[in-house]
């Protein structure tokens, strides 16, 4: 009766041991994921930085743009709305 008590221990040692390993393992396996999944995005911030700055910059020239081809038509508007005389 002792052997099979010392033969259960060892082989729950054994099953304990061997677990430890396997989440170990696994954490590394994920952590490398995490790691690449980061890097990723840092690299991505840059482009996605970079990209914004262009649409922003297009966009400012574009109402530059529509701010020259109105501006005498609201100058004219704005005139004739403050000469205006109402009774």
């Amino acid at each position: 009766m002792m052997y099979l008590g010392i033969t259960k221990i060892a082989r729950l040692k054994q099953a304990k041991e061997e677990a430890e390993k396997e989440i170990a393992e696994f954490r590394a396996q994920i952590e490398d994921a995490f790691k690449k999944k980061l890097a990723e995005s840092s690299g991505d911030s840059g482009a996605n930085v970079k990209r914004l700055e262009e649409e922003t910059h297009h966009k400012i020239q574009h109402l530059e743009a529509e701010s020259v081809m109105i501006s005498n038509d609201v100058v004219q508007m704005l005139l004739r709305h403050v000469t205006t005389v109402k009774n």
